[in-house]
């Protein structure tokens, strides 16, 4: 049976507005990767959010997927995020590409020196990861993908890059009010930061336009997830780069 894709966006859309909704993961187990992306578009258009940051992944079956995360979900490095009764299951570090012009299907096709001319510069990020569904394990495999592949967030850094960073085995560290918490070591988690770009953006299956002119894309977690409390002032460290942090309330 078809999807209801309306009917689906409008629960996940009812769950970003009121965080104490989610959403019964048996609605989505049926969800086809169409019918997923579809309903990401559905629901920023029922949200009316703009998208300045989006996120890409390729996962094992070699098919990228992508991820509006709404404007209303994004701040600055050192900002506050007013967390609520959202989700939160942690943390990922991530290195991104601000686009200075747009990245079309074709010069996507045309290789990575064509999509290199359109990056503005490369950055670092932190996700959020945090969902609407009330049991991700029960969603089916399409069912995270169609909830924006699960983001709760996104802190953008300020120091700008003017090449892809070579961060594999860089030490990352993550501080919770000054104690640092956690220590891991970086790794690309698609090889690199471009492929996963290319690989969406030549597919022309964007729903919410974010391969655009001055769009953050941010391209999978460097380390495993990073665990932190919902209240304090977090800071994470990718080797001598500038910390990025941000205030959880």
């Amino acid at each position: 049976m078809p999807a209801d894709i309306d009917t689906i966006a409008e629960a996940i859309a009812e769950a970003h507005r009121n965080p104490r909704r989610r959403v019964p993961g048996s609605r989505l187990v049926d969800l086809t990767r169409g019918d997923a992306m579809a309903v990401q578009g559905a629901v920023l258009k029922q949200l009316r959010e703009r998208v300045p940051v989006a996120k890409v992944a390729m996962p094992p079956d070699g098919i990228a997927m992508a991820a509006p995360i709404p404007a209303g979900m994004v701040i600055d490095d050192g900002g506050t995020i007013e967390l609520g009764e959202r989700d939160l299951a942690g943390l990922e570090i991530e290195v991104a590409v601000r686009l200075g012009a747009d990245l079309t299907p074709e010069i996507a096709k045309a290789g990575r020196s064509a999509v290199l001319q359109t990056i503005q510069h490369f950055i670092l990020g932190i996700e959020l990861i945090g969902s609407r569904i009330d049991d991700r394990t029960k969603a089916g495999p399409f069912g995270p993908l169609a909830d924006n592949m699960v983001t709760g967030g996104y802190v953008i850094g300020r120091q700008t890059l003017a090449q892809a960073p070579k961060v594999d085995g860089m030490a990352i560290t993550l501080s919770s009010d000054g104690a640092i918490s956690q220590r891991e070591t970086a790794k690309y988690p698609f090889g690199d930061a471009l492929s996963p770009i290319i690989a969406f953006a030549g597919m022309a299956d964007d729903h919410f336009g974010s391969f655009k002119k001055g769009v953050v894309i941010t391209t999978g977690s460097l380390s495993p997830l990073l665990i932190v409390p919902r209240r304090g002032r977090i800071e994470v460290n990718l080797g001598d780069f500038m910390p990025l942090s941000f205030t959880l309330r």
